[in-house]
């Protein structure tokens, strides 16, 4: 997630990120080397872009009914070591899907850097992580050049499933369900998706689409059977993954929108894809997992009693697939 209205106008701007990013040293530990554990499908995803505080999150995805699956997104400028409690704390209580870097900071690593990233997150935390993310919402222009975003990806591709046995890697392209909703031709979801490295497109285990309504203009709202038949074509581009949704939520001020979204609005775009799944497994058979990962979780369920809150509503959609 980078802020989709905000990033498109930055990067239609020219102008790209500048601040230093010194990536964290690599720490190897002999316990991240374990076998990694089974993953509970369907996904019942959510996204933590903080992991604090950590014990009203905890509370909060442990008291889910249904087995959740937590996306941590390692923020650009932290190592392993900030995530460290996190992981140990969550993991009793989740699988755990491990964000490399947010899309936002792709542009500002070079290669080089995009691979010591992952290796060094990779060497502390192995199988303690269910699933690698690789790479977020790959078809952004915010994020560089198609050839160079491509590179890194291969680069953090074969760190987890070259350099380790047995580990999952994951990638999450952008659903432009129309050309209203991107700047730049090779950022068309299909089109991006077909000019991935073959190794990728061949050896990655799960393939996302990240989504938003007000990223595009006018606001995009698909049918299922719209969004249906990208999945299908994803699962012939990438013959081995599974397919499903790895982000949606309700954008807010701080993405560039005028104001932020009322509870209704937020009740109301989880339902509609979460609400998705049963249409969209049905189409699409065993291979679509679900996700959906709510990007501002944080925001919204934690703690899960305030007022407000969304965690009742995710709680509920997660027990109806």
């Amino acid at each position: 997630m980078r802020g989709v209205v905000l990033a498109v106008a930055i990067g239609l701007l020219g102008v790209a990120p500048t601040a230093p990013h010194r990536p964290p040293p690599v720490v190897a530990q002999a316990s991240a080397q374990a076998r990694p554990r089974s993953l509970p499908l369907p996904l019942h995803g959510l996204t933590l872009e903080r992991v604090t505080p950590l014990p009203a999150t905890v509370r909060a995805v442990a008291a889910h009914r249904a087995h959740p699956t937590v996306r941590l997104v390692f923020q650009r400028g932290t190592g392993p070591a900030a995530y460290a409690r996190a992981v140990r704390r969550l993991r009793p209580h989740a699988s755990l899907m491990g964000e490399v870097v947010d899309s936002t900071a792709v542009r500002a690593l070079s290669v080089s850097a995009y691979r010591k990233r992952t290796r060094a997150y990779v060497n502390r935390f192995g199988a303690r992580i269910d699933l690698w993310e690789i790479g977020n919402e790959l078809n952004g222009e915010w994020l560089g050049r198609p050839r160079r975003i491509n590179a890194k990806v291969l680069a953090a591709y074969r760190v987890v499933e070259k350099e380790h046995t047995g580990l999952r890697s994951a990638i999450t392209l952008n659903y432009w369900p129309s050309r209203d909703c991107y700047a730049k031709p090779w950022e068309a979801t299909l089109r991006f998706a077909r000019r991935m490295p073959g190794e990728v497109r061949h050896g990655v285990d799960y393939v996302f689409l990240s989504f938003y309504e007000t990223a595009c203009e006018p606001v995009a709202r698909p049918s299922a059977r719209k969004v249906g038949r990208t999945f299908a074509a994803l699962k012939r581009i990438f013959p081995r993954a599974r397919v499903g949704f790895g982000e949606i939520g309700a954008q807010r001020r701080s993405d560039g929108l005028p104001s932020n979204p009322t509870l209704a609005e937020k009740q109301r775009v989880a339902k509609r894809y979460y609400g998705m799944h049963q249409t969209l497994r049905h189409r699409l058979g065993r291979r679509y997992v679900g996700g959906y990962f709510w990007w501002y979780y944080a925001d919204d369920a934690v703690p899960r009693h305030r007022p407000r809150s969304l965690w009742p509503t995710l709680d509920r959609l997660f027990r109806s697939y």
